[in-house]
């Protein structure tokens, strides 16, 4: 890294663009950030020029080192402080994790990144008079960039006037012009008073404006996201200065729609503190709970369970402070369905003690009549009347499902449907779930995404539609969904990658789902291993792809990765139900008749009278075709108890079809299992299942070669 000093801003920026220059001709990769004099914002303005931004259980920090990993890119950084604490944090932390970055900056001292190299210009501004300082001090409130509107608004002139007063000055070499606008060198405007009231009070004026303006255009579809990059520092700015008349009160709408902003340009974490600040200037408690309910939204859409918790209860405290005890029971409703619907975004369980004290508090403050709230409490009450975490009652879903319809909000209706999924999949009624998750996806063109309160709907709906797709042995619907969930903007890079092994996987598309199964670890490890025991069942996927292939050491490296991803001494039931049908399957495969017996489930109880996880469809029927290859005298009954499970899954169906064609010899039987196969695309198993007609034994042999893969060691 290089940094150019000095006292002149106008030689740092002419030697700068000399360094530009010549960087030029090894990399075409070139990305320019003008700093202002705003602490703390550094990281939101490089990926706004950067062009990326934060997703869930990804943050920001991650989202620019993927951006600036790749290739040798330059970053330029021009206008820095005197006090660069945020500007010199990120660099070091990007030089870090970026071995082929390189960094030209200009400051009026060093930044203090190690390995920085500094060259000096001694050069100094010139005096200020009084005239000087009074034509520049106006427009020292501007944190970055600014063009001439926002000068004319500030200055309280017309914009042909500032116009005028802006050129003189560049002139002088007080301001200095940029391709966007006018900008104050950061060390001139440390040398500056602080402006009069006045133009605080004009600024207030401005971003209460300029904020609505860009909240209308976010709501119509408008383009906007250029104009808030441009303006968000000065908005930034506006909101941390309580000053002048009834400041409080519009700093604090000013505030809410500067979070509602930075949420919709996923700045998550900086939307959820922003929400948090207009809570404390909130003018009533009512509000400031509005306030901490959005809050608490974005807490969820960061995939962050505990924040959002605390966040929520808040909101309750001061909802029926303020005289609200709807938006209290909401809000203490909704915090029930957080710590039982979502423990994968925690780092700590919720004890369900804990969440049944929340209910009775519901319960106690909800008025009656009011339907949001009903159909927050039924589906809290769905959701925690088993006392296990993802699993609602079957019955009160309906009831959960019925509320929320009355409302007609989709938001709500999604909800609903999700535990009327959940629940159906524990029944092991997966063919059902599906159909709810079709009605689910249908509502995502109806969810706005931005607002908050829709982020983890949407996050869910890309995470379970794909799961809820495999339960029911439907790859091509599950590859489909995953497609979907890997191109969102709104999910982050591991749990978008995680989604596509397992159906890749089952559908024989062995080479893509390893290479995802790679970046999602990767991913998932760089951003220092947070919750997702979801992921499991992907790792060992990648796994039985290595094993198929002959590959056992990375087999079991991959299954290791599963009991890192799984937490052992948490149960989720992921990872034991896929590990159940991954086990017996790859040791039919490799010859180990009896390892797969010995690893295959023996059901307790029928299909319909087991609680169940999502892949338990291939665990019964891999069980039952293991008993029967093995010989065992349990497999006409095990061949029996799996046979509901071919109703609800499509793969376990053309399994057990397979399996009864080994069992009595029945060439029919064997090729509806081919025909089961061909129709949703397993052409692994559509392999081995040929293998086993002697007339087509040659054809499994070239399509397993296809896939990299040799005959089964068994006959299968």
């Amino acid at each position: 890294m290089t940094t150019i000093t000095g006292l002149s801003p106008s030689d740092r920026a002419d030697a700068l663009d000399q360094a530009i220059q010549a960087a030029g001709s090894i990399t075409s990769d070139i990305t320019v950030i003008t700093t202002g004099h705003l602490p703390g914002t550094f990281p939101q303005t490089a990926a706004a020029a950067l062009n990326v931004v934060e997703r869930p259980a990804d943050p920001l920090a991650e989202a620019l080192r993927t951006r600036l990993r790749q290739g040798r890119p330059l970053l330029v950084v021009r206008g820095g402080r005197r006090s660069n604490e945020d500007v010199a944090g990120t660099i070091a932390d990007l030089l870090r994790h970026c071995p082929g970055l390189t960094v030209l900056a200009e400051a009026p001292a060093p930044l203090g990144v190690p390995g920085e190299q500094v060259v000096a210009l001694p050069s100094a501004p010139g005096p200020f008079d009084a005239e000087r300082v009074t034509r520049v001090a106006r427009f020292s409130l501007h944190s970055r960039t600014f063009d001439t509107r926002m000068a004319a608004a500030l200055a309280g002139t017309t914009q042909e006037d500032a116009e005028t007063l802006l050129t003189g000055l560049t002139a002088e070499g007080l301001i200095q012009r940029d391709e966007d606008g006018w900008r104050l060198p950061p060390d001139i405007v440390e040398l500056l008073p602080r402006p009069d009231s006045d133009a605080l009070e004009r600024r207030v004026r401005w971003a209460a404006k300029e904020a609505a303006e860009l909240r209308a255009l976010v709501e119509t579809g408008g383009a906007w996201r250029d104009r808030f990059d441009f303006v968000a520092d000065d908005l930034r700015a506006t909101v941390r200065d309580r000053t002048g008349p009834d400041a409080d009160v519009r700093q604090h709408e000013i505030a809410r729609t500067l979070a509602g902003l930075l949420y919709a340009r996923q700045l998550l974490a900086e939307a959820r503190s922003a929400f948090e600040l207009a809570a404390t200037l909130a003018p009533d408690d009512r509000t400031a709970a509005r306030d901490l309910r959005s809050a608490a939204d974005v807490g969820m859409a960061e995939h962050r369970g505990e924040p959002a918790f605390a966040l929520l209860q808040q909101a309750a405290a001061r909802a029926e402070r303020g005289g609200d005890p709807a938006g209290a029971a909401i809000a203490l409703a909704y915090a029930v369905c957080v710590g039982n619907r979502f423990p994968a975004t925690f780092t700590e369980l919720v004890p369900h003690e804990r969440l049944v004290e929340l209910m009775r508090e519901a319960e106690r403050v909800a008025p009656e009549g009011d339907p949001i709230a009903e159909a927050y409490l039924a589906a809290a009450r769905a959701w925690n009347a088993t006392g296990e975490k993802t699993t609602p009652d079957l019955d009160l879903t309906a009831i959960a499902l019925d509320a929320a319809r009355a409302t007609d909000q989709p938001v709500l209706i999604s909800a609903a449907l999700d535990a009327v999924a959940s629940a159906d999949v524990t029944a092991g009624r997966f063919a059902r779930a599906h159909h709810s998750c079709g009605e689910r996806l249908s509502l995502l063109e109806r969810l706005p995404r931005h607002e908050p309160n829709i982020g983890v709907e949407i996050v869910d709906t890309l995470h379970v539609v794909p799961l809820v797709a495999l339960a029911a042995g439907r790859l091509p619907e599950a590859v489909l969904a995953a497609e979907e969930s890997w191109k969102d903007p709104f999910r982050g890079l591991y749990m978008r990658a995680g989604k596509l092994v397992v159906p890749l996987v089952l559908s024989g598309h062995l080479d893509r789902a390893l290479e995802y199964a790679e970046i999602a670890w990767d991913a998932w490890q760089r951003l220092g291993g947070p919750p997702a025991r979801w992921m499991a069942p992907a790792a060992l996927a990648a796994g039985m792809a290595n094993a198929l292939r002959g590959n056992v050491s990375q087999y079991d490296a991959w299954a290791r990765r599963a009991l890192t991803l799984s937490e052992p001494g948490v149960h989720s039931g992921l990872r034991e139900s896929f590990e159940a049908f991954v086990r017996p399957r790859v040791a039919l495969h490799q010859g180990d008749v009896e390892l797969a017996l010995a690893t295959s489930l023996t059901p307790k109880g029928g299909w319909y009278d087991s609680a169940h996880q999502f892949y338990d469809a291939y665990a019964w029927a891999v069980a039952a075709e293991s008993a029967i290859v093995a010989g065992d005298p349990r497999a006409g009954e095990l061949l029996s108890a799996a046979e509901p499970a071919a109703t609800e899954n499509l793969w376990a169906a053309a399994c057990l079809a397979r399996a009864r064609g080994r069992l009595h010899d029945d060439r029919a039987a064997l090729e509806e299992a081919v025909n089961g196969w061909r129709a949703i695309g397993a052409r692994f198993e559509l392999a081995c299942t040929l293998s086993l007609l002697p007339d087509r034994r040659d054809e499994a042999t070239s399509r397993l070669a296809a896939l990299g893969c040799r005959l089964p060691g068994s006959p299968l």
